[in-house]
């Protein structure tokens, strides 16, 4: 009786998707930062806890720095949509959405906890400097779009959107960071309310009629 043939054992087809590693990298990075601190997570701890080999998050990231660059970026990027979202919502055009935009990253900072505080204010001051740069761009962007829009043009003062923004950026981030990073955000709606006023302050034309909130 002939012996039974006996099939090679099937290899194992391993799939290969960057971004997939990418986002679970990032994702947590994300976790172990705000859960330890930056100074306090190793690469090899987020790459643990992200199933993927050290050497993968080097080659997407270029190091912790990089990986943290990333996550401020996202956060960053997070920030903006919701700020846009906010003002889209509302409806209302330039500058009268400034409230809702304003309103929207409080929200967002609100909701994101201890990860918001580890990027307004780590101590680390090389992290610190990077979160900044890396966040910025992206909020800068959102504001700057806003004031771009034609359609709150006639009550806008000329101005260079670009600085504008830059200075509004700053504006915003201060008083995130004195609302829930000093503060214990008890204090939301009178941090809003004042950005609120040294925004539309700072883009109204002088002459432009404000307008009521009923009409908002």
């Amino acid at each position: 009786m002939a012996s039974p043939v006996r099939r090679a054992p099937r290899a194992r087809i391993r799939t290969r998707d960057p971004e997939d590693k990418r986002a679970r990298v990032l994702a947590a990075a994300r976790t172990l930062f705000a859960e330890r601190g930056y100074a306090a997570t190793t690469t090899a701890d987020v790459s643990r806890l992200a199933h993927v080999s050290e050497g993968i998050l080097f080659h997407h990231y270029g190091s912790k720095e990089g990986l943290l660059a990333a996550v401020a970026a996202d956060y960053g990027r997070a920030l903006g949509a919701a700020m846009a979202a906010a003002g889209e919502a509302a409806g209302a055009t330039p500058p009268d959405g400034a409230e809702a935009m304003l309103r929207g990253a409080f929200e967002f900072v609100r909701e994101q906890g201890v990860l918001a505080r580890l990027l307004l204010l780590t101590s680390d001051p090389n992290a610190q400097q990077t979160v900044r740069q890396a966040a910025r761009s992206e909020i800068v962007a959102a504001i700057e779009s806003a004031l771009a829009d034609p359609r709150g043009s006639e009550r806008m003062r000329p101005m260079d959107t670009a600085i504008v923004a830059s200075l509004l950026y700053a504006l915003v981030e201060a008083a995130l960071t004195e609302c829930f990073v000093r503060g214990d955000g008890a204090r939301e709606e009178d941090y809003l309310r004042e950005a609120v006023r040294c925004v539309e302050g700072a883009v109204l034309r002088r002459d432009a009629p404000r307008q009521s909130p009923e009409a908002r």
